[in-house]
């Protein structure tokens, strides 16, 4: 591919762009680890009624509550996970997405963020998009907007930035 290759390409943030984003870039919960917190809760709450600490019960039920509230919170983390973005300023807004031989950039309102090459540790491709791995960070790019060429060269300048 050529040193001078662009490409530019608009977006819409909806609940579908949402819902491909959160299926393709979280990690699932396994089960005894990720209900953990809200076992625990619910151990100190029934210690706490049945051995009666203190001299209200209250206390033992809030954590007994606490622990069916982080329960619901593991189980739905998908649905108000998009709840939030669907509800959120950016919802309904255009994204223009930019890939050049610098690297990829998106520009949205007033929020603007620029990714070089060298900065993308590790390119992950799925069958719909590409998670783009910066340190902890993640970034999400979704397929349905780019073409073959495009994603030729994504995959062709992130090999080339590892080389170097």
């Amino acid at each position: 591919m050529s040193k001078d290759f662009g490409f530019t390409t608009e977006y819409t943030l909806d609940k579908t762009f949402f819902a491909e984003c959160y299926d393709q870039t979280s990690r699932p919960a396994k089960f005894p680890k990720a209900y953990l917190k809200g076992i625990l809760f619910l151990l100190f709450g029934v210690v706490l009624l049945i051995f009666e600490l203190l001299p209200s019960g209250y206390v033992g039920w809030f954590f007994i509550v606490l622990s069916i509230i982080e329960a619901l919170s593991v189980y739905f983390k998908r649905t108000w996970w998009l709840w939030r973005q669907t509800f959120s300023r950016s919802s309904g807004s255009r994204v223009v997405f930019q890939v050049d031989s610098n690297g990829v950039s998106y520009k949205s309102g007033k929020n603007t963020r620029s990714i070089a090459w060298s900065e993308i540790d590790q390119l992950k491709q799925s069958d719909l998009g590409f998670i783009l791995h910066m340190g902890k960070q993640r970034q999400y790019v979704s397929k349905s907007c780019l073409n073959d060429e495009v994603i030729a060269f994504i995959v062709d300048q992130h090999a080339v930035s590892k080389m170097n």
